[in-house]
């Protein structure tokens, strides 16, 4: 595939936008406490009452006239408090919050919570897991940040063919594990950024990733795109940057 070469992270993650979608939640009443979850989404959330029993409740989401998918009352709690499972977990693949960033891939995301954030990663990890082969592309701060991360690195190679690619500040030496490629990032361009990629072992409809920025202290500004392009683009990005 033919790709224009890109001149930031920044500019990766604005193309990676799409069109503006409808969250719509459908139930007795509406859930406060969910809506400060979408919210954290730039889509447009609104509510229809139903008479119907609060179990009953759901959400949709639509681009345009095109129905993406829907999240059943059941799964809603997820959504308040998602899970940081690995990918390996079998729980993690009934995410609620995971199903819900896939559907709302290509829609700006603002999150000051950490461990929301982590959740919306595990989207791009769990599908390199589960496809099991590909490169996987994964940006730190800082290498000595990607040290409480090495058990969950070596078990997620040990357990499949994928080969990982770590890029951060180099303030510390990781230890050697095979099929993790460290490369250090000496020029500090992406410590501002968290970026989880998944090359899709080569197949467009496998390709998706995370951008996101830390505009602020503990605060990121980002996307989830399955955009082939801006996949492609995104791991030359952070190829050259090292180069």
């Amino acid at each position: 595939m033919e790709t224009d070469t890109a001149t930031s992270l920044r500019e990766l993650r604005d193309r990676a936008r799409g069109p503006v979608k409808r969250i719509t939640t459908f139930g007795p009443e509406a859930y406060a406490d969910v809506e400060s979850v979408l919210g954290q989404f730039d889509a447009t959330l609104t509510h229809e009452y139903l008479p119907i029993p609060e179990s009953d409740s759901y959400l949709t989401v639509r681009s345009g006239d095109r129905h993406l998918g829907s999240v059943s009352a059941a799964a809603l709690g997820d959504l308040r408090d998602p899970v940081e499972r690995p990918p390996w977990d079998t729980e993690t693949r009934e995410s609620a919050y995971r199903e819900l960033v896939s559907l709302l891939s290509g829609t700006t995301f603002v999150m000051d919570d950490r461990r929301r954030l982590v959740a919306t990663a595990r989207e791009i990890e769990d599908r390199a897991y589960r496809h099991g082969r590909g490169r996987l592309s994964v940006t730190f701060q800082s290498l000595s940040a990607f040290r409480a991360q090495v058990p969950a690195y070596r078990r997620l190679v040990g357990s499949t063919d994928l080969e990982v690619v770590v890029f951060g500040t180099p303030d510390w030496e990781p230890p050697p594990i095979e099929n993790v490629t460290v490369e250090p990032d000496t020029t500090g361009e992406l410590t501002e950024f968290w970026v989880v990629a998944f090359d899709g072992d080569g197949a467009d409809g496998r390709k998706c990733a995370m951008i996101a920025e830390e505009a602020d202290p503990d605060e990121y500004t980002g996307v989830v795109t399955y955009d082939p392009a801006v996949v492609d683009d995104l791991i030359e990005y952070l190829e050259r940057a090292v180069d």
